[in-house]
């Protein structure tokens, strides 16, 4: 099969490629990394994103944009597994998915490398000997779980280099009992390392174990009467039996697992990661994505599989996912295992108990992604509002703005439409249809003035509020006719502005020459849905308009039809559209509907000039069988 990609530099480049383990960068003509992956034959792997034929639809997207490629060789995949996580993270690539803001997570960490350990959050991982919890998804919960260690075990809560040159008295902790003091100097580090470790079984989910752990000691030091120790014990068992109780039951197996599923919208997925210790819901850890948009779900998945394992401070016996990740995931298992000694299983469940949970998560995903989009818009709107602000030199972001559109076939049906956004967002109470009354044949700008005109008259009458902004869809004739009106209303002041479909470009009053501005900017992308949703708004009232005479037709050209079976005939069919469409023994099917009158009906609609359209790129409305309908 031919290649399709043909740049000088990639085809001398793959002359030197080698059939061994490694990762690939794939750039585009700025240089900027745009893809990042690994394989176990480099030479196979890349020659397959050059295929002419290619099913993946992310394949396809990039070979448009590759320009250059890099190549690193690695002794094995694994090896090829850490550095593709590396180079990822390096090179943010737009076309991976990739965890947001993942060098932001924090972990839980237990500093197994000094006599006297700690326990603190941190967000780097050192290779010191030190114990790394998590990573996980925001500084609350991490604070709220290390809170819970602190107030269960008397561990130091004090940053200093232990032991001390010289013992020193000890603070209020050690007073509360909330402390062992081992910065007297009199607390043995075997004694003082009973306590971490039961911290570590904490961390790990194994409170069931830990519980059964201190009812033992406290039995065992009541025994010896020595009544402060147990009476030590019993206090850690109680407080941890309290934080128990606000655990909920999910798995009667009693096992440890981590239940992960996603939802995905456009660009943005999010990942619900739900820990299960001891059969009881220990966590819920929530990861936004990007990148997602032209991945498959196997792809997201495996990333972030990648991406959360190779870091994880813990790996539970069973991994439940909501399908199989093939040659990825069992990658990452042996990372893991060569990692930590054992190998978890990969469940992918059909039904039962882990299906439930799965289930569970997938809604907590759908969740979190929608409040995540929701703040997201309401943030993007208010840069959006700000900038367009500054784009139109207005003097505050406009409250309230609306947009005009027309929209006829061939001078026919004139109709226009106005919408109205409300803090950036549609208010459809403001919504406004138009017949076009003063004008026929082809003439929009006429047909602006008109419309721009009985709006603010209606404003003014009814003491309504004046629009902060005003966007015409169209160039400067629409536009300058628009301004007329607004100086014959007296609103002469009234900020007006004209948007062009063409190129997405803004006309100022009194200037013919247009302004360009980001087309993917938030101020930009905002005027475009305020336009598009005119258009929409518009184009629906015009078919409305033209069903209803063409009814009026079928009714006055038809004999006896009548109105009962004009109604008839829109409810059996849903619509003008396939009336038009329905042949002879379709229409006798409708209710009063015989041989002879289905014979009229059909022939009326074939010989008609009223039939469904679709609309051009300037507004006007297209018949479905006119050449210039695309």
């Amino acid at each position: 099969m031919p290649e399709v990609v043909n740049h000088t530099l990639i085809v001398e480049k793959l002359k030197n490629l080698t059939g061994s383990p490694g990762c690939y960068l794939w750039k585009n003509s700025e240089g900027e990394v745009i893809y990042v992956g690994k394989a176990k034959n480099l030479d196979k792997r890349i020659r397959n994103y050059l295929k002419e034929k290619q099913t993946d639809l992310k394949t396809r997207y990039l070979q448009r944009e590759i320009f250059d490629l890099d190549w690193f060789a690695t002794s094995t995949e694994k090896e090829a597994l850490i550095l593709e996580a590396t180079l990822i993270k390096k090179h943010n690539p737009r076309y991976n998915v990739r965890l947001k803001d993942d060098k932001k997570y924090p972990y839980i960490c237990v500093s197994l490398s000094e006599p006297y350990p700690m326990v603190f959050i941190t967000r780097k991982i050192k290779d010191n000997g030190d114990r790394y919890f998590g990573p996980y998804t925001d500084v609350r919960t991490t604070r709220e779980i290390l809170d819970v260690i602190l107030r269960i075990f008397p561990i130091r809560k004090v940053r200093q280099k232990l032991p001390l040159p010289k013992p020193k008295r000890p603070c209020l902790n050690f007073q509360m009992g909330r402390c062992l003091g081992p910065c007297q100097g009199t607390v043995p580090e075997e004694e003082y390392a009973v306590i971490v470790n039961q911290i570590i079984q904490f961390l790990e989910g194994k409170k069931e174990i830990l519980a059964s752990e201190l009812t033992k000691r406290m039995d065992e030091y009541s025994g010896k009467l020595e009544f402060e120790i147990a009476a030590r014990y019993r206090d850690m068992l109680g407080r941890l039996q309290t934080f128990r109780q606000k655990q909920t039951v999910v798995s009667m197996d009693g096992g440890d697992e981590d239940v992960i599923a996603f939802a995905r919208k456009e660009d943005e997925g999010q990942v619900v990661l739900m820990e299960v210790r001891g059969g009881l819901l220990d966590n819920k850890k929530s990861f936004p994505l990007q990148g997602v948009q032209n991945s498959t779900e196997e792809e997201i998945l495996s990333s972030f599989f990648r991406d959360y394992y190779m870091g994880a401070g813990l790996i539970p016996a069973s991994i439940v996912v909501p399908f199989g990740l093939k040659e990825e995931g069992e990658t990452v298992l042996d990372f893991l295992q060569e990692k930590t000694g054992f190998r978890p299983k990969l469940r992918f469940p059909k039904a039962g108990e882990k299906k439930s949970l799965l289930k569970i998560a997938e809604k907590n995903a759908e969740l979190g992604l929608t409040e995540r989009l929701l703040a997201t818009h309401y943030k993007d709107q208010t840069v959006a509002l700000k900038e367009i602000q500054e784009m139109f030199q207005l003097k505050e972001p406009p409250h309230i703005i609306e947009c005009y559109d027309i929209s006829h076939f061939q001078g026919s049906f004139p109709v226009a439409s106005g919408v109205m956004f409300v803090e950036g967002k549609p208010f459809k109470q403001g919504y406004r249809k138009y017949n076009i009354r003063g004008y026929e044949g082809i003439n929009d700008p006429g047909m602006m003035h008109e419309v721009i005109s009985r709006r603010l008259q209606r404003i003014i009458n009814e003491d309504g509020v004046m629009p902060d902004l005003i966007v015409i869809d169209g160039g400067p004739t629409q536009l300058g006719k628009a301004c007329e009106a607004a100086v014959e209303a007296g609103a002469a002041n009234l900020p007006m502005v004209g948007l062009a479909k063409k190129r997405e470009e803004i006309y100022f009053p009194g200037e013919n020459s247009p302004y360009s501005f980001d087309m993917n900017s938030p101020g930009m992308r905002l005027l475009r849905h305020l336009r598009d949703e005119a258009h929409r708004f518009g184009v629906e009232h015009h078919r409305s308009r033209r069903n209803r005479e063409a009814l009026t037709g079928l009714i006055r050209e038809v004999p006896d039809i009548g109105l009962k079976r004009s109604k008839l005939l829109l409810q059996s069919f849903s619509g003008q559209k396939k009336i038009e469409d329905a042949n002879i023994a379709e229409l006798m099917k409708v209710p009063g509907i015989g041989e002879a009158l289905a014979e009229k009906i059909y022939n009326y609609f074939q010989s008609s000039a009223i039939r469904s359209s679709d609309t051009g790129a300037d507004g006007t409305i297209i018949p479905e069988n006119s050449p210039t309908n695309s």
